[in-house]
């Protein structure tokens, strides 16, 4: 279902929440200003995507929903995500030109997780932890705010896309990249 919302609508209609069986839902919403936590009604969800630049919290509801597999937030200035008991089943997250400055600890624990896009942020580090995600295929962090990446990330067996352009690293970093990743600047 796609839902797009008016420009003066700045809430979600109430009779999203009664569609119990919704797998996915893309929203769409200038005036939007939060995502209720009945979002937690929605349990059978599977595809999230949200854009809407006047979302700055998101709800823990939202990262705790059972079947959700792919996430995606763009364009929301938030400052940070929220402590949840975060769903496993997380396979794809993308959470581009959030202004995000640093991700929450619990990130380490996706342990399905293939594909992950933090464009366009403020990150100056990635979790404690990252080396868990063992399953981990694409990593996208282009522009942010990283000087150096965790050692953990040149070890990672099965990453085979890593894009970091836009990043302020240092000229031996950028060499230890180039020697441990073969990744030219």
């Amino acid at each position: 279902m796609r839902l797009k919302l008016r420009k003066n609508q700045s809430s979600f209609p109430a009779e999203v929440f009664q569609e119990t069986n919704l797998k996915i839902l893309e929203v769409v919403g200038d005036g939007l200003s939060q995502v209720p936590s009945e979002i937690a009604k929605l349990s059978a969800l599977e595809n999230f995507s949200l854009q809407a630049a006047q979302v700055s919290e998101l709800p823990k509801e939202l990262f705790e929903l059972p079947n959700l597999k792919i996430l995606k937030i763009k364009g929301c200035p938030l400052t940070s995500l929220p402590s949840a008991n975060v769903t496993r089943s997380l396979e794809k997250v993308q959470l581009a030109q959030t202004g995000l400055t640093e991700l929450p600890t619990w990130f380490a624990s996706l342990e399905n997780l293939l594909e992950l896009d933090l464009t366009n942020n403020n990150l100056t580090t990635l979790p404690t932890g990252f080396e868990k995600l063992t399953k981990l295929r694409r990593l996208v962090i282009d522009n942010n705010s990283l000087s150096k990446l965790p050692s953990a990330l040149y070890n990672m067996p099965s990453l085979k896309h890593l894009s970091l352009d836009g990043n302020p690293f240092s000229e031996e970093e950028k060499e230890l990249i180039t020697e441990k990743l073969g990744i030219w600047f």
